[in-house]
């Protein structure tokens, strides 16, 4: 369905890339080669996160994985999950935060950068300690997904499809990839080669002005 998306002169024009990004809930058969998930993989691990905690894990169902099956009816069986050719759940992990806050700060130490390990330890630290379960689970899912919009859209760069989805189990989802209780499961994100029955009508966007003020 898609296409590697090229200007005139050759380069990537990461507007048209945006456009031509759709969720896509029915795939072709076709496979997506191996290099183009482990490539738009190492996309999304460069995304942004809160305090460079990083507080992400990528959960790679493979298609021939014994948990496909699982991992499917987990997404609720739904089109974009049982059609597609690659499955990856993007997990959250903030009962990890303060051990990566932990690791930054010895990390910067290492580097002999007092500032910054200093950071870590008197205010990301203690920050993470004191707040409360709810509210850091909701922090850490806003990187997360900001690492899962970097991976669409690497996999829109690499000409395949792709579909965020929240209409999940979350229950099932840790069972099946044995995660802890804590563990938000923020979103699958299905791939594969979309065909023209995925695309359940044509996009619609309010427009830009009802959701831009400028000052």
């Amino acid at each position: 369905m898609t296409e590697h998306i090229k200007t005139g002169g050759g380069e990537l024009n990461f507007e048209e890339l945006a456009a031509a990004r759709r969720s896509v809930r029915r795939y072709s058969h076709a496979v997506v080669p191996e290099e183009v998930m482990r490539s738009a993989l190492r996309s999304a691990h460069l995304a942004p996160s809160s305090n460079n905690l990083q507080p992400w894990e990528f959960h790679w169902v493979r298609p021939n994985s014994a948990q496909r099956e699982a991992a499917v009816e987990a997404c609720l069986s739904q089109p974009a999950a049982a059609t597609s050719a690659e499955l990856v759940f993007f997990i959250g992990r903030p009962d990890l935060c303060a051990r990566r806050a932990a690791a930054l700060q010895s990390h910067y130490e290492s580097e002999q950068n007092e500032g910054t390990a200093a950071y870590y330890r008197d205010q990301v630290g203690p920050n993470v300690a004191a707040m409360e379960s709810a509210k850091r689970s909701a922090w850490v899912d806003k990187s997360v997904a900001l690492a899962a919009a970097q991976f669409m859209l690497a996999i829109q760069a690499a000409g395949f499809d792709s579909c965020p989805m929240e209409g999940l189990d979350p229950n099932k989802v840790r069972a099946l990839l044995s995660l802890p209780a804590e563990a938000t499961v923020t979103m699958a994100i299905s791939v594969g080669q979309g065909i023209p029955e995925g695309l359940y009508g044509p996009r619609y966007r309010f427009p830009l002005d009802d959701h831009l003020t400028e000052h």
